[in-house]
Parts: C-alpha cells; structure tokens; sequence
C-alpha cells in the first residue's frame, strides 16, 4: 500500500495539481496530432534511420540476410537498443496476430515515439516554467510543442531523436530537484542519461556538458554524493542498454563506443566517404529551417554568451561545439538540441524586451506573423518522410500470391524491411528478359528519377496521383526519390 502511494505522489509531482489543467489540453492536441502524423508523413528521416535501427531489426527477426545490410553490421558499430525495441514490437505483434503487418508495427512505434517526446516536453517545459515572464508562459509551450520541426521529428523513431528526448527528460527530472536531488531521483536520472548515451554515442558530449555543470554545482553546494549516484545509474544504464543489449545482438561481447570511434575517426572514414565542411557550416544550414531556423542560432550565441554558467549553456555549448569542430557535419546531428531551443529563445527575448522597449510593443505581433508562416510549413506533415514507402505498401497490400519484382531502381529505395516474404527480388536492367513464371505475378520497379525511357507496360503504382503523373513536368517528378510499378502479369483473381 505504502509503495503504490509513494508512486501515486511521484507521478503527481510530475503534473502538480496547480498547472494540471493548463498542460492537459496542449498534451491531447499535440497527441492527436501525432495520432495523425504517425500515418501521413511515414517512414524514415534519414537513411541511417531506416538501416541501423529497421533494417537491423528485420536481420534479427531473420528477414534479411546479413549480406544485405550495411558495413556498419559487420564492423559492429551500432548500439543495437533501438533495433531490439522493434524486434519487440513484432513479438508482441506476433501474439495478437499472426500475420505481422510491418507497416502496422511502424504506426505503433511512430506513435509511441511521439507519445514519448510529447511527454518529455511537457516534463522539460514545466520545469524551465519559472524562468518565462506570465505574458510568454503559453507561447512557450506552444513553441516547445508545435513549431512544424518538432511536430515532423516527434513520430520519428531515429537515434537523433530518440536520444535527444531522453536527453531532454532527464534533464527536466533534474532541474526542478537540484537543490534536493534523492537517491532514488539521482539513480533514476542517471539511467534515463545512459539509455540516451546506448541509442545515440553522440549525445555523450551533452550528457559531459550536464555532468561537468552538476560536478561544479554539488561542490558548492557539498552535495557530491548526488553526482556519484547520477554517475551510477548511467553507468549500471550503459552496461544494460549498451553492453549486454549489444552482446546478444551481435552475438558476442563487442563495444560498438570503441568501434564507432575507431571506424569514424581513427581510420577518418567519416570525413573521407562523407565530406567535411567548415566550422561555420550550422549557423547556415540551421537558419534555413524557416521560421524559426533564424532565431534558434540567434538566441542560442546570445544566450551562451550572456548565461556562460548556466545548465542550458552547459549542455548545448558544449554539444554544439564539439559537432562544429568535427569536420563532417549534418544539420540533423544537432537535431537533440532542439528541446532546448525554447528555453533559449524567450529567456533571450525578455532580454531583448528590456534593452529595447520598442521591441515590446510588436513582440507579440512578430510572435503571430511567425506562426503564419509555421502552419504553412506544417503542410510537410502531409507527406512520407520516406517517398520510396508508398510502393513497399502498395506491393504489401496488393499481391498476395507469389510475387516477382524485377528490380531496375536505386539501392537505397530496396527497403527490405517491408518486404513480404511471398516477394522475389530479381535484378533487372532495361532490356534485360523478363520471363513470365506460372502463377507468379511478375512486376518491373523502375526508378522514376531514371533518364532511360520507362517500360512500355501498365503503370500500376507512382507516388503521384494519375492526373499529376500524366502531367507534371519530368524533371519534377525526377526531384521527388521513388519508384514507379509496372505490371507484366496478375494472377491475383486466378
């Protein structure tokens, strides 16, 4: 009885009665957005998301044969957490049904995924609540949970993002608790840090930002026991999530950490295969995710400079410019850093506000201007992340006799996680025979971005509608990654 009551309290520590109502419906209206969007922009970000995490996953549920994976698994230098949680899915999607239908199964994960970084926000944003004047409190919230950004990454199930919430929860635990961090919260915490660490290495240069900042602070405040027992639990966390988890993945004891390093640094394959760029390449690249793009590099170089000690500071400073000094660099690495980005930006225009008291009397007009132009970019929402998926399923969905697809498209639209197992991939170049088998189905996938003439057969699957298909002009199509279907035989009604 005592336990379920302590449990009961920290859970309603987490929504005190006094802000429960006012978070409730930004909760349900970013869940249901998220309901939504789980569906409409489906599958992957990145293609690292789609092969370290699905198509991993699929090899261990024995659907895909280790030769079709990527050197990143024979080299073993992936954490395999997030492609044991999809290999979860499917067992416990196995004991409802027995037909596993894959795209089903990313629906669910996408949501969860949502579901979880919606939390975590809520968490964050209720615990940096203080540092908002009243009058921005609400435009904070709705910054941290439905800028277009957020809401596209949110039901994305990528280590990026992944680790980036975690991240962004644990320090949401932490913030409200500094001053009087328990045993139970401090070990607690560190778990949730090591979890974050096992799904994205990289996000250890802003967990050692956080750790250094709570090193200084519990010397001052002579509270080091804390720091240990947050340094524990991350470490018992790493050994879970990371080492064993990877043990049993691999099949032997690996240390992906070391790997990842040596192959991406050590032997430079990183910088060689992928490009480097110069230090100042983010401060562009970030500014084009309009409209808020802008203000997250503004707010964040005003804040690290006015509030250098600060925990913020601390863990993005530190996070950033260990990225910014590596010389191969993506926009999407720093996407764990968006959480905080709010944070920065209305503590930096209350700044603003009181230097400049012009400022204050159009703040809240800019503020809405700017959501305009946000609801507008949120029409992205709307399409697949991944335009090859549009094919997998309708193959998924409309063939279910055996099925030859003749293959002529681009290795990383041959999504092998979706296929079914009725499926045969041949490979096919154009004027290449293409026989006919008895009681087969018998498909050509053809790259549409292709420059060679398309088959002269029914066009039976585009990720276009006929009418945009039959009329948009080539080089749009070209621009848009996907394959289309073409139909030599159906023996479905047979």
């Amino acid at each position: 009885m005592n336990v379920s009551l302590k449990l009961s309290n920290h859970i309603k520590s987490l929504f005190p009665t006094s802000s429960k109502n006012a978070f409730l419906p930004y909760f349900l209206i970013a869940l249901f957005i998220a309901a939504i969007t789980s569906y409409t922009n489906f599958g992957h970000t990145t293609g690292d998301e789609y092969s370290q995490i699905f198509e991993f996953a699929a090899h261990k549920l024995g659907n895909v044969s280790q030769g079709d994976l990527r050197y990143e698994f024979n080299t073993q230098m992936r954490p395999s957490v997030q492609a044991w949680a999809v290999v979860a899915a499917h067992r416990v999607g196995g004991l409802i049904t027995n037909g596993i239908n894959p795209f089903y199964v990313n629906y669910v994960i996408n949501f969860l995924s949502g579901a979880f970084c919606i939390f975590s926000i809520i968490i964050f944003t209720k615990a940096f609540l203080p540092r908002i004047e009243p009058r921005y409190q609400k435009y904070f919230l709705i910054l941290s949970l439905f800028s277009w950004l957020v809401l596209y990454t949110n039901v994305h199930f990528n280590s990026e993002n992944i680790s980036g919430h975690l991240l962004l929860l644990a320090v949401g635990l932490l913030y409200p608790r500094i001053s009087k961090l328990g045993a139970g919260w401090a070990i607690g915490i560190g778990a949730i840090l090591g979890l974050a660490f096992s799904c994205r290495f990289q996000i250890g240069f802003a967990i050692l930002g956080l750790m250094l900042w709570l090193l200084v602070y519990d010397f001052r405040s002579k509270k080091i026991g804390s720091w240990i027992l947050v340094a524990l639990g991350m470490a018992f966390s790493i050994l879970i999530f990371n080492i064993v988890a990877d043990y049993y993945f691999y099949g032997n004891l690996v240390f992906t950490t070391y790997n990842y390093f040596y192959q991406n640094i050590v032997t430079g394959m990183m910088n060689r295969d992928a490009g480097v760029s110069p230090w100042f390449t983010y401060f562009i690249t970030i500014s084009f995710y309009f409209p808020f793009g802008p203000l997250y590099v503004i707010a964040a170089i005003y804040y690290f400079i006015k509030y250098p000690r600060d925990l913020i500071t601390s863990i993005v400073g530190f996070f950033v410019l260990i990225h910014m000094v590596i010389g191969h660099k993506e926009a999407r690495f720093l996407l764990p850093m968006l959480g905080f980005a709010p944070a920065m930006i209305f503590i930096a225009l209350q700044d603003w506000e009181q230097r400049y008291t012009s400022l204050r009397l159009h703040s809240e007009k800019i503020i809405k201007a700017v959501w305009i132009v946000n609801i507008i970019a949120c029409v992205t929402l709307l399409i697949p992340a991944a335009t090859d998926i549009g094919a997998w399923r309708f193959l998924h969905n409309h063939y279910k006799k055996p099925t030859v697809l003749y293959y002529h498209a681009s290795p990383n639209q041959k999504l092998l996680y979706y296929k079914k197992s009725n499926l045969e991939l041949v490979k096919y170049n154009s004027g290449d025979a293409t026989p006919l088998r008895p009681g087969y189905n018998c498909l050509i996938a053809f790259d549409a971005n292709s420059r060679e003439s398309q088959p002269s057969l029914p066009l039976v699957y585009s990720f276009f509608p006929p009418f945009l298909e039959a009329n948009l002009p080539a080089f749009i199509k070209r621009s848009v990654g996907h394959f289309n279907i073409y139909e030599l035989q159906n023996v479905e009604a047979d």
